[in-house]
């Protein structure tokens, strides 16, 4: 065989050993880079996905937050301790502001509660049904004149208290739902700062 021929069978081979070569290495190039891209894609969905939750969790901490406030508002305004601080009232006008004040924080309260807290929506109406009774009773402490009807003072203010206990307990309730939900969500948060 003439010496061309070998120099052609050699130049052959090794192209097609290039060929065979370059085949594989673009083949492993290629699995590298679906693999790379299918990493990016996991790692931003799951970046997304953390930041999704914590905006979340954000979001109902805040709410958390400011039902605690309100419901810490309503246990103070419906105390036996302001219950007293009323009682020297003689302006009737001031009282009722502040007893429309009170509703407008329950509202506040029931408006979070039936949108994201819809188990804690029956216990924020029973507090407003004491409340209105709280204040009902509290208007009557203070038009009674306690020399001339102490009986009738005596049996609103009764009623008063009785109402406050109430409002508190079911204050301190919800105030309990709503520190044992924010630690769920500090778990939650934990989480996601990996």
């Amino acid at each position: 065989m003439p010496k061309e021929a070998y120099i052609f069978l050699g130049a052959l081979v090794t192209a097609f050993i290039g060929l065979v070569v370059a085949k594989f290495t673009s083949g492993v190039q290629l699995q590298i880079a679906k693999d790379n891209s299918e990493k990016d894609i996991r790692l931003q969905s799951e970046r997304l996905a953390d930041e999704r939750l914590k905006n979340e969790i954000a979001l109902e901490r805040d709410k958390l937050e400011k039902l605690h406030k309100i419901l810490s508002v309503i246990s103070f305004e419906n105390s036996q301790t302001m219950s007293y601080i009323q009682s020297s009232e003689t302006d009737l006008s001031d009282f009722r502001k502040r007893y429309i004040e009170n509703c407008d924080r329950l509202h506040d309260a029931l408006a979070i509660t039936d949108l994201y807290y819809p188990d804690m929506s029956e216990p924020i109406r029973e507090i407003f049904g004491q409340a209105n009774c709280f204040w009902g009773y509290q208007e009557g402490v203070i038009k009674i004149d306690i020399k001339t009807n102490e009986q009738g003072w005596q049996s609103n203010m009764s009623k008063v208290l009785d109402a406050g206990v109430s409002i508190n307990r079911h204050v301190k309730n919800l105030q309990y739902k709503i520190a044992e939900r924010g630690k769920e969500l500090n778990k939650a948060l934990q989480r996601t700062n990996r």
